[in-house]
């Protein structure tokens, strides 16, 4: 009878252990869902073969230019701001924030090589909650969800610097 006594409980503490470490395992795995790829140097690589060769993509392929940009926001209701800097810094560029309800896309235009890269630890300073944010050769952008970056007129990832993609 003793040793029953003893077996039972040893039993309840393994199994109440093995419980816990159950538990531990599956939040951990959807913890993973919520954090963000992050991307340095060429990634999202879309190749395109032609009978001329392999054709590199370039930044520009990948961003729309200001005025398509603008024409795609406008027509789909979109507020529109610019600027003339990144925030209250002292980076110069064309800097185009438009917003619809709690949708937002903030991209800079006209970045020096060198700039791109502090413009981009600024929008990593300013924004926490988006879907995506790059600096993508001379762009820097952060784009709240998947239907902004359609509406903004973007068809790929495609990307060469730094990417942020929040999932």
């Amino acid at each position: 009878m003793n040793k029953r006594n003893t077996i039972i409980p040893a039993v309840l503490v393994v199994a109440f252990i093995a419980i816990i470490f159950v538990l531990v395992k599956v939040i951990k795995k959807d913890d993973r869902k919520e954090k963000i790829e992050r991307n340095y140097g060429i990634s999202h690589i879309e190749t395109k073969i032609t009978s001329n060769g392999i054709e590199e993509t370039k930044p520009e392929d990948a961003v729309p230019q200001k005025e398509q940009l603008i024409q795609n926001l406008k027509d789909k209701g979109y507020d529109i701001e610019y600027y003339d800097t990144v925030f209250d810094s002292d980076i110069s560029c064309y800097r185009i924030y438009a917003t619809k309800n709690n949708e937002f896309i903030d991209i800079c235009y006209d970045l020096t090589e060198e700039n791109a890269e502090t413009a981009f630890y600024e929008y990593e300073n300013k924004y926490d909650k988006y879907y995506l944010m790059a600096m993508n050769g001379t762009f820097v952008y952060c784009i709240s969800d998947k239907k902004v970056f359609k509406d903004a007129g973007f068809k790929s990832l495609a990307n060469n610097g730094i990417q942020y993609i929040n999932h």
